[in-house]
């Protein structure tokens, strides 16, 4: 008898492939998913503050950010994802995990469920008006700020920044002489 012969009778005899899902029938599990197995992302909306820097990470370009009236809203396109883990690398609050959540099957890619939407408020320039950065980003800058400055400023720098948290970065340049938060003032005092 030819190999070929044996071959088919072989594979008759004894499917080469398992039913699926496997896993769900225990006497058929072909495999565990690895502790490693990076799929599909999760975000924590109370983490998130809106950074924008899983955008900037993003090597298949699946996640992007627009600005709605007063809202931030970051979303990630699920079938463009490729689960590389660059934007749960980079997330400074930790507020992206990858799950073990690998299959997803989605009918219309323009279907709510092909996305991970994120909302968050803006805050709104007391000077001009303009929406410019979330209340949880400038309230984690400030954080972070004070744990890593001098404590001989610390409090000069305290002071100064509540004074221009709720200015967009252009007020902030244009009336920093007038709320008197210039980097420079001291200089100015001694001479």
């Amino acid at each position: 008898m030819s190999s070929e012969i044996k071959l088919i009778k072989y594979t008759i005899k004894k499917p080469m492939t398992l039913k699926y899902p496997s896993s769900l029938i225990p006497e058929k599990k072909y495999s565990q998913i690895p502790e490693v197995l990076r799929g599909l992302l999760q975000r924590d909306n109370e983490k998130c503050i809106g950074c924008k820097a899983c955008h900037y990470s993003c090597s298949g370009k699946a996640t992007t950010f627009q600005y709605k009236e007063n809202k931030l809203i970051i979303e990630t396109f699920t079938l463009r994802c490729a689960f590389c883990g660059y934007c749960q690398e980079i997330c400074p609050e930790e507020a992206i995990k990858l799950t073990k959540t690998f299959e997803i099957t989605i009918n219309n890619p323009n279907e709510r469920e092909a996305y991970i939407t994120t909302e968050l408020d803006l805050l709104k320039c007391k000077n001009c008006g303009k929406y410019f950065a979330t209340k949880k980003f400038i309230d984690r800058t400030y954080q972070r700020l004070i744990e890593k400055i001098d404590p001989i400023i610390k409090e000069s720098v305290m002071n100064d920044y509540k004074k221009i948290e709720e200015y967009c970065t252009d007020c902030r340049r244009m009336l920093s002489i007038k709320l008197n938060t210039h980097p420079k003032k001291y200089v100015w005092l001694e001479g």
